[in-house]
């Protein structure tokens, strides 16, 4: 089982003309968690969820996926992220996460079972989140622990810089885009920002945009193009090739300490570009089921 941690809220989507928005169940790790149960793979999410009316439509579209809600639970309302177009068709948010169950704390504890863990985004950089998410994982041993920072210009505090930097041996895989690379970088050198983060965690996935994506491991590098997708929505297409990457990772054994070879960083990368390339093409964080990823084949993205 993998074990999400992080936040859940609600994206107000733009629909249509000016004052009109769309909602869409969202959170970097809740979309994770839900990309994970529609692949197949038994994933349980930790984080505050509300006791309101979009909470519970939260806890039923992850349980109608197969993941269990672990909570912990809130009488706050559900956080919400409006999400605002940005330069070259690039989603910009603003959070409104103060007073609300994102703030929620007594999370619960790991239980057994838990082979794998993937976290990060506002849920490890802000309080009172951050504290349940590390402690979290400093109580939980042996595990393989996934981290995509998911930074937020503006809202993720520059501390977390400091924080992200010093955990990196508890990291078994960091996937990050150029964007998280640069801001982590502090203006520094991006190249030597990715050299520390290869010596450092065994496996370190790169998304490029519409340069694709970039995988290391170890010695080996690999790089796929971008899926050939019409793209309808960039929303939680990051998120999608996430769990497309940890999807691979439980089927390949890595979770549980298989070392990949060149042909298996290359096969990850390719099922998580087909992951997030069919979540491009429809609007919201909508990854696809396991039938609809076989349906489609390989035309989406190759190696």
């Amino acid at each position: 089982m993998i074990a999400v941690l992080g936040e859940a809220l609600v994206d107000l989507l733009p629909a249509g003309r000016p004052g009109l928005w769309r909602a869409q169940a969202g959170g970097s790790p809740a979309n994770v968690a839900l990309g994970l149960g529609r692949l197949g793979v038994p994933a349980r999410f930790y984080g505050g969820l509300s006791r309101d009316g979009w909470g519970r439509w939260i806890r039923d579209r992850l349980r109608a996926a197969g993941v269990e809600a672990a909570g912990p639970f809130s009488e706050d309302p559900t956080p919400l992220a409006r999400v605002e177009a940005g330069a070259e068709d690039e989603a910009h948010y603003r959070f409104y996460l103060r007073g609300t169950a994102f703030e929620a704390v007594d999370w619960p504890q790991p239980e057994e079972g838990v082979r794998a863990v993937h976290t990060g985004s506002l849920a490890a950089a802000l309080a009172p989140a951050a504290d349940e998410v590390w402690g979290w994982l400093e109580r939980l041993e042996g595990a393989f622990v996934s981290f995509d920072p998911n930074v937020r210009p503006g809202l993720t505090p520059a501390a977390f810089r400091g924080v992200f930097w010093e955990r990196l041996d508890r990291f078994d895989l960091v996937k990050l885009s150029v964007a998280d690379l640069d801001w982590l970088a502090a203006g520094g050198d991006r190249d030597a920002a990715l050299a520390r983060l290869r010596a450092a965690v065994p496996w370190v996935v790169l998304t490029l945009g519409a340069g694709g994506a970039a995988g290391f491991y170890e010695t080996h590098e690999v790089h796929v193009p971008p899926p050939r997708v019409r793209v309808v929505d960039t929303v939680g297409a990051g998120d999608a090739f996430t769990a497309g990457l940890l999807a691979w990772a439980e089927a390949a054994g890595v979770v549980d300490g298989a070392a990949p070879d060149r042909e298996g960083l290359a096969a990850a990368l390719v099922f998580a570009c087909r992951v997030a390339g069919l979540t491009l093409e429809r609007p919201g964080a909508d990854p696809p089921t396991r039938r609809e990823l076989d349906e489609r084949g390989g035309e989406v993205c190759e190696a």
